[in-house]
């Protein structure tokens, strides 16, 4: 498919940025940021390996997940040679758990939503549930 788009092998940046749907900023964005590799010039235009495609869309898959740009350039490139299954598993299960605090927090913030909703208190400073919900942030 990426091959149809251009004869000589290398991409626009309109091209790479129709077939990953983005815009062209973001891909000039991700190149200034080290997730993409420097584009070759053609007549003062970017050209990019078909390979670009592939790292986009890696690079949007990352970020659904969550992962940082950070992170994700890690993913692209770990400076420390580290094997890169042994890199995704570190970041997955640092992922995880954040994931896991996040769920923990809105479960809180849910209870007390819950159990506020029909608080028949006469003042704020009054409310038992402000209170809990008070003590609740500290941990959020």
């Amino acid at each position: 498919m990426v091959a149809a788009l251009s004869t000589d092998a290398s991409l626009t940046i309109g091209e790479v940025a129709r077939t990953v749907g983005l815009r062209t900023s973001a891909i000039r964005y991700y190149e200034d940021a080290g997730l993409l590799p420097k584009a070759v010039r053609v007549g003062g235009k970017r050209r990019y390996d078909p390979d670009t495609i592939d790292r986009l869309l890696l690079v949007r898959f990352c970020q659904r997940l969550g992962f940082s740009l950070s992170d994700i350039r890690r993913i692209l490139t770990d400076p420390t040679s580290r094997r890169p299954k042994q890199l995704w598993r570190e970041l997955v299960d640092a992922k995880l758990g954040e994931i896991d605090r996040l769920i923990s927090s809105a479960r809180n913030v849910r209870r007390v939503l819950r159990e506020s909703r029909d608080c028949d208190c006469v003042t704020l400073s009054s409310c038992r549930f402000l209170d809990r919900g008070l003590q609740l942030s500290h941990g959020i």
